[in-house]
């Protein structure tokens, strides 16, 4: 598959997303990344779908892969934290503080990562002043 065909697949897993085509998405989302792997926001889609689909564990990792190759993209970066809070919320804290961990790891420098895996650490019983301290330095406007 030549690049333009992977961007024109790419482009008719967006059509089939939005269409509620979920199947269809996926089959084509991966096909374009195949192709041309190196493209954050592709993985960051597929996650979407993945997640659409309800098979969280492939949207965390579609997710993660995205931030790898762009450890700025806020599409990526959202999408590991609500697997994150769908995950806490459903009482499987070991999982979610791993992926808020993974994301620590691929974006050290996310305050809302920083403040979530603060929650759930709080929720756990555990201290979690460290990492809103790391968070406020980051952000000093929001912190008078």
């Amino acid at each position: 598959m030549t690049p333009d065909q992977a961007e024109s697949t790419y482009r008719q897993g967006l059509i089939a997303a939005q269409a509620g085509r979920w199947a269809e998405a996926q089959e084509s989302i991966a096909q374009a990344i195949a192709a041309r792997p190196g493209v954050a926001v592709w993985w960051a889609t597929y996650g979407l779908v993945l997640e659409s689909q309800g098979d969280l564990p492939a949207a965390v990792q579609a997710f993660a892969g995205a931030l790898n190759l762009d450890g700025d993209l806020a599409m990526a970066m959202d999408g590991l934290l609500a697997a994150a809070e769908t995950l806490a919320a459903a009482g499987h804290a070991d999982l979610a503080e791993g992926i808020y961990c993974r994301a620590l790891a691929l974006a050290p420098d996310t305050p809302a990562a920083l403040v979530k895996a603060s929650a759930l650490l709080l929720v756990q019983g555990i201290d979690p002043s460290k990492l809103l301290n790391r968070a406020a330095l980051l952000q000093p406007e929001r912190h008078p």
